[in-house]
């Protein structure tokens, strides 16, 4: 164990952390050796029986996650030291909080009748106008586009190629880099809102994009009360390109970097997966 200290050590965990760590990594080396179970023969399946084991003893799910934390670093120290092969515990995560409930998604009909409506409202003032000419334009790639307001924050006027008639969303901490046709609906508006604006480097000169978004939202329940957050409107389209398209094809189009994240909005359907959770999952 002195070995594994200095490893982590060298890794930046602080001396505190490793005292946890090492009780944590002590209940698994004892349920190990009750359960008659080598070091090298530990899988996916063992860990599961694991976890359900100390989950039965009253671990809560939060201190769960910090166990497997443990093991995950004690077993990647293994593998680095040529004792097993892989290390089990590298995609094992325990969730500590309920999984949010999807909404129903706005059919795309619907979102296309608030789109049109949104960008027919009509403005008297000149200040009124300019705010719904960039409102306009952020809707438009919210709805056809699958935008979200960190994407929309990082949009440039060069991003836009009215030419081609696309759109390049640049890659991110959680986003792939991706480029995107414009609907024939939403050029003349994009037009109109970069020429007619004092664009300096963002495609919206606005601090709390957030707020924008939000706004426009509220502007929308008005009508149409079915559309809830803005994640909504994305989470919508999403599920409806889906419908269309092949996955991978969705997958880029909504600047997943892995095809999982898009896997998760389809249609389950909630009978089965009730069955799935109650059969495999260690935390009941």
């Amino acid at each position: 164990m002195d070995d594994f200290r200095e490893y982590r050590l060298r890794k930046g965990y602080s001396a505190k952390t490793v005292k946890s760590q090492d009780c944590y990594i002590r209940k698994l080396t004892a349920w190990m050796k009750e359960k008659e179970i080598a070091l090298q023969s530990m899988d996916y399946q063992t860990l599961l029986s694991f976890v359900s084991d100390e989950r039965k003893k009253g671990a809560a799910p939060a201190n769960l996650k910090n166990r497997i934390q443990a093991i995950r670093i004690y077993l990647d120290y293994q593998k680095e030291s040529g004792i097993i092969e892989y290390n089990p515990a590298e995609h094992l995560k325990i969730r500590d909080t309920p999984a949010k409930t999807t909404l129903p998604p706005v059919e795309e009909k619907t979102l296309l009748d608030a789109y049109r409506s949104f960008a027919n409202r009509e403005c008297k003032t000149t200040r009124g106008k300019a705010e719904h000419s960039r409102d306009t334009v952020a809707l438009g790639l919210m709805v056809f586009q699958e935008l979200d307001s960190g994407d929309l924050e990082r949009l440039t006027a060069g991003d836009i190629n009215l030419t081609e008639g696309t759109v390049y969303i640049a890659s991110s901490r959680r986003g792939a880099a991706r480029t995107l046709k414009l609907e024939p609906s939403q050029i003349l508006s994009i037009h109109e809102y970069i020429t007619a604006g004092s664009l300096k480097e963002k495609l919206f000169n606005k601090s709390k994009i957030n707020d924008m978004v939000s706004a426009i939202v509220k502007k929308l329940k008005e009508n149409y009360p079915q559309i809830e957050h803005p994640r909504h409107i994305r989470s919508s389209v999403i599920m409806n390109l889906l419908k269309k398209y092949h996955i991978r094809q969705v997958q880029y189009m909504a600047g997943h970097k892995r095809v999982c994240s898009t896997e998760k909005y389809k249609r389950e359907d909630l009978h089965d997966l009730s069955a799935q959770l109650c059969k495999y999952h260690p935390i009941k």
